[in-house]
């Protein structure tokens, strides 16, 4: 399915920090609330999305942040990692998709697979032979996307929610 909705990716600045930890909390939040723990979701995202993080994030150069908007609305946005990799990528040449979130409200109307492509061809046009990325081994809805686009899994990593340790794939595409 190709997006219907119209949509416009910018990219972030550095003024950006606060809108970045407001959406990405309520988008994490969204996506994975009801599935864990309150309390391990409190703990999560007061240490994960904070304006000062997100600052930092936004002022290091292996980092790049697209901002989604539909008209004047924001709805999510893309955080892409250009640093290392880690041992089971295939490639050290390769652009890590280290967040895509888009609002509740957005979902399952081809917005994120067309961001998707949006980031496979950024990652063709600057020559990375490879794009990586992990996500929730329970998240059946992402995982079925990354699959469908050619996305395989190649590793695991533990994700820690709070207290609690969970299982992420970590997945490629070979370009």
């Amino acid at each position: 399915m190709i997006s219907s909705v119209p949509f416009l990716i910018r990219e972030a600045t550095a003024a950006d920090n606060i809108l970045l930890a407001d959406l990405g909390w309520k988008c994490f939040e969204q996506a994975f609330a009801a599935t864990n723990n309150p309390s391990d979701m409190a703990a999560y995202l007061s240490a994960t999305f904070i304006p000062t993080l997100q600052a930092a994030e936004l002022a290091d150069p292996q980092h790049i942040f697209w901002l989604v908007y539909t008209g004047e609305e924001l709805i999510g946005y893309v955080k892409l990692f250009t640093g290392a990799t880690v041992a089971c990528i295939s490639s050290a040449n390769a652009l890590k998709i280290s967040r895509l979130y888009l609002a509740q409200a957005w979902w399952g109307q081809g917005i994120g697979l067309a961001l998707l492509r949006c980031c496979l061809q950024y990652a063709q046009e600057n020559k990375y032979t490879c794009v990586w990325l992990t996500v929730w081994e329970h998240n059946e809805r992402a995982l079925a996307l990354y699959q469908k686009l050619g996305f395989t899994a190649v590793g695991e990593e533990d994700f820690v929610l709070g207290q609690d340790v969970q299982r992420d794939f970590i997945m490629e595409k070979v370009l």
